[in-house]
């Protein structure tokens, strides 16, 4: 993995919403270890990869893998969406994020965002990679790193962890990232269809895990979604049954991606899966029975 955060912050715009992002590391993804469901097909990756964006892969043809926050700042709210690692967080089943040391906070203080001003965190789903920087270490306790911020967390994703004994996978960022928040009184339940403000609204795309959303934004006349996790590599555009070890329900993901190709394939919505070196997203095409995915420009 690749420790980041202090480069310069990725900036794009959906009508009257900037988009920042800031990434805190980056690794590769090997296809044939981090997914299930390739059927033989390995061979046909580089084929498949002709008509991907090359920024998408290494210079071997490895899927990268980008942690970043994206901040969205609306005419009316400051927005972080997913939190990545977090620092000096105990990550034994996951050794490539254990006691992390990044520039995270340098380079949301470099992008001119102050975390004492973030109106919002939405965490698209409580994986590890997506609450880490929920929380801080202040020297004898975890606090929330957004202090004056309403942590929107969707009721049925984090009543599915609350039941992740100790030990098994996602227990410990469940419990240094999400339930200091819940003992600040700094969260709020909420459900699919909920609007954050104007511009922007949570979105059902449930699979990867029992409560996965979206958010959808819409802003002078342009639209976009930030669908988290619903794709980890471009691959998964005309491969759509390819899917990530870790997927809770991979019928109902599959269906959830399924669907959403059908729907945005062709239109001129914006994507922003989280894990894409994509900074401004892409748009989802479609040639006979194959989705694509082309960079926004």
């Amino acid at each position: 993995m690749t420790d980041r955060g202090e480069g310069p912050a990725e900036r794009s715009a959906i009508g009257d919403v900037t988009v920042i992002g800031i990434v805190e590391t980056t690794m590769t993804f090997p296809m044939t270890q981090a997914f299930v469901g390739l059927d033989g097909e390995e061979d046909a990756l580089g084929t498949l990869r002709e008509d991907l964006p090359p920024s998408l892969f290494d210079e071997q043809g490895t899927p990268l893998m980008v942690f970043r926050s994206h901040v969205l700042r609306t005419p009316h709210s400051l927005i972080v969406v997913d939190t990545c690692w977090g620092n000096g967080k105990e990550r034994r089943l996951d050794p490539y994020a254990h006691m992390l040391d990044t520039g995270y906070l340098t380079a949301l203080a470099g992008a001119g965002v102050d975390p004492a001003d973030v109106d919002y965190v939405f965490n698209t789903h409580l994986h590890q990679d997506h609450v880490g920087w929920n929380t801080r270490w202040t020297g004898d306790a975890w606090e929330p790193t957004f202090p004056n911020a309403t942590y929107l967390f969707v009721r049925s994703e984090y009543e599915h962890w609350t039941t992740v004994p100790s030990g098994q996978y996602g227990h410990d960022s469940f419990a240094d990232s999400v339930m200091p928040v819940v003992k600040a009184g700094r969260h709020r339940f909420v459900d699919p269809g909920f609007a954050i403000d104007g511009t922007v609204r949570i979105v059902p795309l449930t699979g990867h895990t029992p409560g996965h959303c979206g958010l959808h934004v819409t802003s002078g006349g342009q639209e976009a979604v930030f669908s988290g996790d619903l794709f980890h590599t471009a691959y998964q555009f005309p491969r759509p049954h390819w899917r990530i070890v870790s997927e809770h329900d991979p019928a109902e993901a599959l269906a959830t991606r399924t669907a959403f190709l059908e729907r945005f394939a062709g239109t001129d919505v914006r994507v922003f899966p989280a894990h894409f070196n994509a900074p401004g997203g892409g748009r989802i095409t479609r040639r006979g029975e194959l989705y694509g995915f082309v960079l926004s420009g």
